[in-house]
């Protein structure tokens, strides 16, 4: 009898998403920049990035908010990813004591460079699932984003 309906499936299937989730995310990252030849950035820099891709200008505490990070965290970031030429700050329109930040062309273009890299090695290793498994991983990206958006709005689902 599959339990997976039950409080503890329920649990199993939470803390195995869990336990996989970040190791995942660091192999896919860490093998995607190696790949592509690229400089290894925190993974706040990536989420930042992330964030303001491909040409949205946020203000440092919305970033701060939206990342779970402290204003000296961020402003810091900010600070360490513009003298890298990831990032440029201007104005805010609607208050001029407040600056918004946004990538550079620099920044696209690691960001394209790496999701190519990530998307050919992903390619590699799809291409020897069945046809079923494909089927399944397709149905569970869909899922997985359902479920990032509800954790990001704080909902249940």
């Amino acid at each position: 009898m599959d339990d997976s309906d039950s409080a503890p499936g329920l649990a199993d299937i939470a803390r195995h998403l869990s336990e996989e989730i970040g190791p995942f995310r660091r192999v896919l990252l860490n093998a995607s920049r190696s790949r592509a030849g690229l400089k290894a950035l925190p993974d706040a820099q990536i989420e930042i990035l992330r964030r303001l891709f491909p040409d949205k200008w946020e203000g440092p505490t919305v970033l701060g908010r939206q990342l779970g990070l402290a204003r000296p965290t961020i402003s810091n970031l900010v600070r360490t990813m513009e003298s890298d030429g990831l990032v440029a700050r201007r104005p805010d329109d609607s208050d001029a004591r407040s600056m918004r930040v946004g990538l550079t062309d620099l920044a696209r273009e690691q960001l394209r460079i790496y999701d190519i890299a990530a998307e050919g090695l992903l390619m590699n290793i799809l291409d020897d699932l069945t046809p079923a498994e494909q089927r399944t991983l397709r149905d569970a990206t869909a899922l997985l984003g359902r479920i990032r958006e509800a954790l990001e709005h704080g909902d249940d689902l």
